[in-house]
């Protein structure tokens, strides 16, 4: 059968009305790319995730981004942060989840809002029962960005500045995570009941984390005791001794330095080769008014590490606890040795330490 021209023509068309319809929905390359960037704080994760225009010879914030108007922070798909656990922007509260994200720029200032819904498009701009968080930062001048970015532009152990980049205008704001040690306390406890249950360093390792923060001690002592089931009695190693020390000071740190916590520290310091844990040892020792077993640590220090650069300190470690335990002789002779072996920069240290024993010297 032959298609006769008139015939032709409303398919075609038809054709091309449906092929205009569906080509918004594939997934084709824009002129403002999507990006996104991720950054570890503590245990969690946060991500960001836009679309990035460039300036193109425009005027941004005042111009083409209207002051005193809600704006996308991006463009075309939702500028998004997620939260991998619950945290805090700018020291308000925020649940762990994803967010869209928006701003009411200002010449002064910039107002951050964080929408509920996350997969609206950008020009959909939450209400205010949808507005989860609202606070209001100050923008920075910077050299020229053209295209729009966010990055992590600061970050230490407990906080992070994240910001957006545009033109010549940043906007910071600080993400901490709400309850890090939870977050902690939550992921050592999957992961000690995995494969790490048979190994000694998880067990070890788990506890420290969570004596070196003096919480969940009683777990800490499950987790110590543990690791020295791995490394049962009669098996002299470091590793039985530096989780005698742990559990020794877990123990001072709940009930004192009692009889446990004693005989602990006094069997740890005979299998601890560390020369730095040993050094802990010993002072640990002296905190707690056992100066004849500080004496007993130190010179086991300086003996079995007389070649170690930081001998010196090591001597001065022992000169230390002599004088704690009132011989003034043996203290002097200790510390002038520290200081013959000191570095330079230490000696008016030493010199200072030397006189003041001298000229107190009964």
């Amino acid at each position: 059968m032959t298609l006769t021209f008139t015939k032709i023509v409303p398919v075609v068309l038809a054709l091309l009305f449906f092929s205009d319809i569906y080509a918004q929905n594939v997934d084709i390359p824009q002129s403002s790319q999507r990006g996104a960037v991720s950054q570890r704080l503590g245990l969690s994760y946060i991500t960001i995730e836009y679309s990035s225009p460039n300036v193109r010879d425009r005027a941004i914030f005042g111009g083409l981004v209207p002051y005193g108007s809600p704006w996308g922070a991006g463009d075309r798909e939702n500028t998004t942060i997620q939260f991998e656990h619950d945290a805090l922007l700018e020291g308000q509260e925020i649940k762990a989840g994803k967010y869209g994200l928006f701003m009411i720029p200002d010449e002064d200032h910039f107002v951050i809002l964080l929408s509920k819904y996350h997969e609206s498009w950008s020009q959909t701009y939450p209400t205010e029962q949808e507005t989860v968080l609202k606070v209001s930062v100050a923008p920075q001048e910077i050299p020229h960005r053209e295209w729009l970015t966010y990055d992590f532009i600061d970050k230490s152990s407990k906080i992070l500045t994240a910001a957006l980049e545009w033109e010549n205008t940043q906007v910071p704001f600080t993400i901490e995570i709400l309850n890090p040690n939870d977050v902690l306390f939550e992921s050592l406890k999957a992961e000690v009941k995995g494969r790490g249950q048979f190994l000694w360093g998880a067990n070890y390792d788990a506890a420290v984390a969570l004596f070196s923060r003096n919480i969940h001690l009683d777990q800490a002592l499950e987790w110590v005791d543990a690791s020295l089931a791995l490394e049962p009695k009669g098996n002299p190693n470091w590793r039985r001794g530096l989780s005698l020390y742990i559990k020794s000071r877990i123990i001072i740190n709940k009930e004192g330095y009692n009889t446990e916590a004693k005989n602990l520290m006094h069997e740890a310091i005979t299998l601890i080769e560390h020369p730095s844990e040993l050094n802990r040892a010993v002072y640990i020792l002296l905190e707690n008014g056992d100066t004849k077993k500080a004496i007993e640590a130190a010179t086991k220090l300086v003996s079995d590490h007389s070649q170690h650069p930081s001998i010196w300190a090591f001597m001065d470690s022992l000169a230390e606890t002599h004088l704690e335990d009132g011989n003034k002789k043996q203290a002097l002779h200790y510390y002038k040795k520290a200081r013959s072996m000191a570095p330079e920069n230490q000696h008016e240290y030493f010199d200072s330490v030397i006189a003041s024993i001298e000229n107190n010297n009964d």
